[in-house]
């Protein structure tokens, strides 16, 4: 469970192991993601507003999207190192012009091991492209 989500909306975080993460790109040149089986271990955060039933087109989703070593204690990336990590933010919606997958430039990635039992995985990023719900998220996770 993600320590971080806003109040109008519900989180989920996954750590997708012995996977790969490829984006790529569509008749019009819009990225998508493709996680398929390999050797890294892909890291998955979901924000999805709360719909109103009422209204339609009123779907909203932000994905995150980064690909790490498999077993990868500590790491710390910065600004334009995130692209190690392929770290993508994917904001989801009927918003023309707004909506799609882009790499993430700007931003801090940390993953720290605290004991033997636990990993500590946080971003905190902004993007100049499109307008963005979640700009860090924080997590917790036995392993």
């Amino acid at each position: 469970m993600a320590d971080y989500c806003p109040e109008d909306g519900t989180c989920t975080f996954e750590v997708l192991t012995h996977k790969s993460l490829e984006m790529k790109s569509d008749g019009i040149g819009a990225l998508y993601p493709v996680v398929k089986n390999g050797d890294k271990t892909v890291l998955k955060f979901e924000y999805k507003k709360i719909q109103d039933p009422k209204l339609a087109d009123d779907g909203y989703k932000e994905v995150i999207y980064a690909k790490i070593n498999t077993k990868q204690d500590n790491l710390q990336l910065k600004n334009e190192k995130l692209n190690l990590a392929k770290v993508y933010f994917g904001r989801l919606c009927f918003c023309k012009g707004e909506s799609g997958y882009y790499p993430v430039k700007q931003g801090k990635l940390m993953i720290q091991r605290q004991s033997d039992s636990t990993v500590t995985y946080s971003l905190k990023f902004e993007m100049d492209r499109v307008p963005q719900i979640i700009k860090e998220f924080y997590t917790t996770e036995k392993i």
